[in-house]
């Protein structure tokens, strides 16, 4: 009797464990709505289950399992609409956790003798472990579970193989512990792979970072020479002042010439004030410093390119919601991203639209141009197949990210848009 209510114990903790992690490592919060819906699916199963083990008996054990299994994914998939290959990872990956309780509980029994202290060792470790992974694995599955497919297959792959291992050679069949080398060896195969194949994704990785390093290096030198630009718009508003000031003086100097005749003295006189306070020329898109000397920079380049440049900026001189760098980074790598890309089109008409205001302590950035095709999308970030190009794509991504803002491209009406929130 001790016996049935020990093991009862801990197959509902089990059931509990499996129900709760697999949705915990995908993201779900850890709220009482959560709680109390994946409890009460969770006894719906549990109750299923135990229906079928009293009219079928212990031999469909193991069967069940794997049925209740798909349940949950399913479950995940559509009742908290994440991909079907997130939510196998995330649950196979919970099963896999699962092992930590179940090998201490065979290394008691082992000790003891006492079948019993097999279901109470697993009960409380698997409690230890729940509290664990709660506290401080879920949030980083969560990041790692919402990379892209085929990232997912990569970080899935260990914890698929040892769940398909374990069911059909050592639950279903049982082959496993009859003795046969092959078998014996091929998780130490599986674990010999995994380990190859992250060293690779480690060195492709390490690279692409390394690429950002030496990119955002640059945007750094690029940050710099913003700055200069806004200490020359400084120096040009002093000289403005002194224009102002001396402007008399040389009313009265061009007034004096035109009385005596020398017409060309005058015009001559205009001309040289004209030449020695062209840099004087000012243009104030909003009284944020970086963003309006980011715009004005790229604006010059704009005309020589015969490109229009449509601003709608609605920024306020206090501080943005964000770093300088950051948004002078991604506002840049976006004008200059438009920049290349129209440099690229036979078309008449070359536009701009850029769109910059702040709302609620975001800073929201859309920009927009003229596209003749549609580039192609990966996993939602246009990609190019030229050498050196995407760089600027990718900058925007990783300090978007680095803000916990979002970022959105799209491509509609012949024209591509970027949407960034931060």
């Amino acid at each position: 009797m001790l016996l049935k209510v020990l093991s009862f114990t801990y197959y509902t903790i089990a059931i509990l464990f499996g129900f709760y992690i697999s949705a915990f490592f995908l993201g779900v919060k850890q709220n009482r709505k959560n709680i109390l819906t994946l409890f009460l699916l969770a006894l719906c199963e549990g109750i299923l289950y135990m229906v079928v083990l009293r009219l079928m008996g212990r031999a469909i054990n193991d069967q069940y399992v794997i049925i209740l299994h798909l349940m949950l994914i399913v479950s995940l998939v559509l009742y908290y609409k994440y991909s079907v290959v997130s939510s196998c990872i995330s649950v196979f990956s919970a099963y896999l956790c699962c092992q930590l309780s179940n090998w201490i509980g065979l290394l008691v029994w082992m000790i003891t003798g006492e079948e019993w202290s097999y279901y109470v060792s697993q009960s409380v470790i698997t409690v230890i472990v729940f509290f664990l992974l709660c506290r401080y694995v879920c949030h980083t599955t969560e990041i790692i579970f919402a990379r892209d497919t085929r990232e997912l297959y990569i970080i899935g792959f260990l914890p698929t193989v040892y769940y398909l291992f374990d069911y059909f050679f050592a639950k279903l069949t049982g082959l496993l512990y009859s003795g046969n080398k092959v078998l014996v060896e091929f998780m130490g195969f599986v674990f010999c792979i995994s380990y190859l194949v992250f060293l690779i994704v480690y060195f492709r990785e390490y690279e692409k970072r390394q690429e950002m390093k030496r990119y955002s290096d640059l945007m750094e030198m690029q940050f710099l020479s913003i700055q200069k630009e806004i200490k020359q718009v400084k120096r040009s508003k002093q000289k403005l002042s002194i224009l102002r000031h001396d402007m008399r003086h040389h009313l009265n100097i061009i007034l004096i010439q035109l009385q005596n005749d020398n017409v060309e003295k005058a015009i001559d006189y205009i001309e040289a004030i004209g030449d020695s306070n062209d840099d004087t020329t000012i243009m104030t898109y909003c009284k944020n410093e970086i963003i309006n000397s980011v715009i004005s920079i790229y604006q010059t380049w704009f005309a020589e390119k015969g490109i229009a440049l449509k601003c709608d900026i609605s920024v306020g001189e206090g501080a943005l919601p964000c770093p300088d760098m950051a948004i002078g980074t991604i506002l840049s790598n976006a004008l200059e991203n438009s920049m290349h890309a129209l440099e690229e089109m036979d078309m008449e008409e070359k536009w701009i639209s850029l769109s910059v205001c702040e709302k609620k302590d975001h800073l929201l950035l859309e920009i927009e141009n003229p596209i003749v095709k549609i580039p192609r999308f990966v996993d939602g970030v246009p990609t190019s197949g030229k050498k050196g190009h995407g760089i600027g794509v990718k900058s925007i991504v990783y300090y978007v990210e680095q803000l916990n803002g979002q970022c959105h491209f799209s491509a509609t009406d012949h024209s591509f848009v970027l949407r960034i929130i931060i």
